[in-house]
């Protein structure tokens, strides 16, 4: 099914009678769950370059491969928008089981991985065809999905069986299922894909899995109902949302503690880390923005509004 959708560009001035619009990429992609919008935001000098309707209720975000499309989920129409980067729009509607939440590209091959959350299945979706490729079966509602830089392991976690699967994506076998913490949601694999880190949101823990042993490392208690975690590879650290406490939890992997909490905005739920920019982006699902962290400094040097009830759960930010 493919639809249009109008888009709402933001023009930042004129030279001599031509316009002057905002920069290209890298932007960053913010699905409002509540205005059922994507801010799209340009992140060097974060301004809001345009504003897409999606589908209902968009959650996860996912860019993919060369940075040419963006997928997000939305689990009320049960679909996926495909959006252009080239013209910011939605090229095209993918329907996608009954509740698609988490999504992850892969980084090699026209693939998405979107877990449903009713259904016990992570959807794999040929993005050149526009259609499901084939599924995975899984635990009970999945929420996240990762998959790492070289594209041969995807780990997803089961939210009420406490455990996360890792899957051989050439094969498609099941090679572990890892008990971690309480109703563990977000999962975010290191750079070098050693390892991945699974926020407990019951539990109010982290847990790290080293992806080769394929078992549990550590973990880490941070905030309250920590929800999903940006690694940063510079400094071998992550940042963690903590939803009910509205903070940031900063963990030193190599000391395995927690280094302090940083307040952002109200229910903080994703986060991404800006490479380029040496900075974090936290988007603020009850105050409609995003906190912007000095990943050197650990402050927040901004706050960008968007739309109502942003969410942003994944990779949102173009690298």
């Amino acid at each position: 099914m493919i639809r249009s959708a109008s888009v709402a560009a933001v023009l930042i001035g004129t030279v001599f009678g031509a316009p002057l619009v905002a920069p290209g990429a890298p932007f960053a992609f913010v699905t409002n769950q509540g205005s059922n919008t994507v801010t799209v935001l340009d992140v060097p000098t974060r301004a809001t370059v345009a504003t897409i309707p999606v589908g209902e209720d968009p959650a996860g975000v996912a860019i993919g491969r060369n940075n040419r499309f963006v997928y997000i989920t939305n689990p009320k129409s049960k679909d996926i928008s495909v959006l252009d980067t080239r013209n910011l729009e939605v090229s095209a509607t993918i329907t996608a089981g009954d509740g698609p939440l988490g999504i992850a590209a892969d980084p090699l091959r026209d693939r998405i991985y979107v877990a449903d959350w009713y259904s016990k299945r992570i959807i794999v979706v040929d993005t050149e065809a526009l259609s499901v490729a084939y599924e995975l079966i899984v635990g009970n509602t999945p929420a996240g999905v990762a998959i790492n830089a070289k594209g041969t392991r995807l780990v997803v976690t089961n939210r009420d069986d406490n455990n996360v699967m890792v899957f051989d994506v050439a094969t498609r076998k099941l090679l572990a299922t890892i008990p971690v913490g309480r109703a563990p949601f977000g999962v975010t694999i290191s750079t070098d894909g050693d390892q991945a880190f699974v926020a407990n949101v019951q539990s109010s823990d982290i847990t790290v899995i080293n992806l080769h042993l394929l078992r549990v490392a550590f973990h880490v208690s941070v905030g309250e109902f920590p929800y999903a975690i940006a690694h940063d590879h510079e400094r071998d650290r992550l940042f963690v949302t903590n939803q009910h406490e509205s903070t940031v939890s900063v963990i030193d992997l190599k000391k395995r503690n927690e280094l302090r909490r940083i307040e952002v905005g109200d229910y903080p739920e994703g986060i991404d880390f800006v490479s380029a920019h040496n900075q974090i982006y936290v988007a603020n699902w009850f105050s409609n923005s995003i906190s912007v962290i000095d990943a050197e400094s650990l402050a927040v040097v901004a706050e960008i509004e968007c739309g109502d009830g942003t969410r942003a759960f994944g990779q949102f930010v173009m690298q």
